[in-house]
């Protein structure tokens, strides 16, 4: 955006070189079209940071869908299964859980943490409990 707006300040100032004979007419058509290429250049770059950005949001989304949907999951599928196998589950989805100073329990999955729970909530009362509990605060 910075860069779209620093294009068309020195549009402006060529067109008042002009104004004022201060620059050739082929000069400034050569510096008009550079200036064109820049600011076509620039709003490509933006459109694909934008396309970009959507792609990334999009996926924030869908991982956040996938998260509930195995959260909803977990409790019917962990209570059938043996420690030994929920603990390698865990491993897996690289799940770790900790109570935090305030009461609230962190929890991060795959590298991502999660929004915290309250120690009273539900999620505490299931097999979730079941995850090994590091010593952070």
């Amino acid at each position: 955006m910075e860069k779209l707006a620093e294009i068309d300040d020195e549009r402006r100032g060529f067109l008042l070189f002009a104004a004022k004979d201060r620059i050739a007419d082929q000069e400034l058509d050569e510096e008009l079209a550079a200036l064109e290429e820049t600011r076509r250049t620039a709003e490509r770059e933006l459109k694909d940071l934008r396309r970009h950005k959507e792609r990334v949001d999009q996926m924030e989304q869908d991982r956040d869908a996938v998260f509930e949907h195995y959260a909803s999951l977990a409790p019917e599928a962990l209570d059938s299964r043996t420690p030994e196998e929920r603990n390698h589950l865990y491993k897996m989805l690289r799940l770790k859980v900790w109570l935090a100073k305030s009461g609230d329990l962190e929890i991060e999955m795959a590298g991502v943490l999660l929004d915290g729970l309250d120690a009273s909530s539900s999620m505490t009362q299931g097999t979730s409990r079941s995850a090994p509990m590091g010593g952070r605060s």
